[in-house]
């Protein structure tokens, strides 16, 4: 559908709506909101609320500075801590290592001696002697190895309530920084805070005509390079630039809202978390949006089917209008649209990925040669083939299948024609335009359904059709 040339005018004219309300609020904040100049009074109080502005400003950035300090702290003491872990790991390994060579150590001391007793050999008794000398100094080892282990573990605990202790300290900045930043907000008059709010609602306003604009300036950048036919990479380039667009809107949109929340003096980390208690409330609601847009994931990744291909989908076929995260748009020939979750998609058939297929069964007389026919059917698909526009459409020469089925009035030939994706019905439509010409002209029949009826004996029979 062509549009109009100035189809972007409503975009300019909010743009500078905008800048126009920028600037009023810019005017408002250096006036008292009426046009007129501030009296002393009122000039000394604003004086008096600038100056306590500077104060919240320092203290906070006093704060923000002591915050990122005690977080490099707790950073420095979380990596001891692995150290200290590691090197503990290490020692027990030795340990328990000199704990086994000792045992068995005592053992060849035990069984050395018992030698000895038995052939009173006094070499044997040595030895055994030093296997067991041998065997209490891994044992001294191992003990020190266990002291060792102690200290390590003593060690890690203190630093653990350090740890501790130091995140209930950055807790604390934390809440100081937040209580900082509510007074600073509060201390600002209304018209301040819409004020602060304004450039941020700009940027995202912009942003989503950005994104609007980059989609449809896209679209008619690649459906003009295209010609008569859209070849996979463009629906896939189409199906992505879509799901950017959708992408980054919902990300601006929160981003404007949780902004504004914040330039009001609304800390956003509470409402977070309240969502997060909300999704675990609603979580057997919210799993069917969780596998909606999983299974739209998957779509978009595995290339399942994308804008501009023909699907059937759980018994739902149509032109793939839109698809997202969450959910797929089919419109029918009739206009009609499904709308359908994607996590409601088991299986899909695809029509048009890659290329498509325009099979045609046709059913001639009995009486007729059924060689002649199906050379009459491979001269048409020449022809078709050679025609300056449906070549364009037809990837390779007609394949004859041959005869089919013998029916009950007609001998069945199927053949079929690969073409372009999504253009086998075009093909199809054109090829039986010229087939029932061409049957007509060579006296070819295409018989019909008709019945015999006999009226009895001395009747003669009468024909219906």
């Amino acid at each position: 559908m062509k549009r109009g040339p100035d189809k972007y005018s409503n975009a300019g004219i909010l743009l500078m709506m905008l800048t126009l309300v920028l600037m009023s609020f810019s005017r408002a904040h250096a006036e008292d909101g009426t046009g007129e100049k501030k009296d002393p009074i009122v000039q000394t109080e604003a004086s008096t609320r600038a100056d306590a502005q500077v104060k919240l400003e320092e203290k906070a950035k006093e704060a923000e500075e002591a915050l990122k300090g005690k977080e490099e702290d707790i950073k420095q003491s979380a990596v001891l801590v692995e150290t200290i872990k590691e090197e503990k790991k290490v020692i027990e390994k030795e340990a328990e290592i000199k704990k086994q060579e000792a045992e068995i150590k005592k053992q060849e001391a035990e069984i050395l001696r018992e030698e000895a007793q038995t052939t009173s050999d006094r070499t044997l008794q040595k030895k055994a002697d030093e296997l067991m000398k041998e065997s209490r100094k891994l044992e001294e080892q191992y003990a020190l190895y266990q002291k060792k282990i102690s200290v390590l573990e003593n060690k890690e605990g203190a630093f653990q309530k350090m740890l501790a202790a130091q995140q209930e300290q950055i807790d604390a900045m934390s809440r100081k920084l937040s209580s900082i930043k509510t007074q600073q907000t509060g201390s600002l008059s209304f018209w301040r805070k819409a004020l602060n709010t304004l450039p941020e609602i700009f940027i995202g306003l912009v942003i989503l005509l950005f994104l609007n604009l980059f989609q449809r300036g896209s679209n008619r950048i690649l459906m003009a390079r295209e010609g008569f036919k859209e070849r996979a990479i463009t629906l896939r380039a189409m199906t992505l630039i879509k799901l950017i667009t959708w992408v980054g809107g919902i990300i601006t949109f929160f981003y404007m809202i949780f902004s504004a929340l914040e330039d009001f003096g609304l800390s956003v980390m509470p409402l977070l978390a309240g969502a997060g208690i909300a999704g675990l409330a609603f979580g057997f609601g919210g799993q069917y949006l969780i596998r909606d847009l999983i299974n739209g994931i998957f779509i978009l990744l595995e290339d399942q089917f994308r804008i501009g291909d023909v699907v059937s989908i759980g018994g739902n076929g149509g032109l793939v209008e839109d698809i997202n995260l969450r959910i797929t748009t089919l419109r029918d020939l009739e206009g009609r649209v499904t709308i359908i979750p994607n996590g409601e998609i088991k299986s899909v058939i695809n029509f048009t990925k890659g290329y498509s297929q325009a099979l045609l069964d046709v059913g001639v007389a009995y009486k007729e040669n059924v060689d002649r026919v199906m050379e009459v059917i491979k001269d048409i698909g020449k022809e078709m083939r050679a025609d300056p526009y449906f070549g364009r459409l037809i990837l390779n020469d007609l394949e004859m299948l041959g005869v089919d089925d013998f029916a009950e009035s007609a001998v069945i030939i199927r053949f079929r024609i690969k073409t372009e994706p999504i253009k086998q019905w075009e093909v199809m439509r054109e090829f039986r335009r010229r087939l029932k010409n061409r049957f007509d002209e060579l006296g070819i029949e295409i018989p019909f359904p008709h019945r015999t009826l006999y009226w009895g004996k001395g009747s003669g029979p009468a024909e219906s059709r």
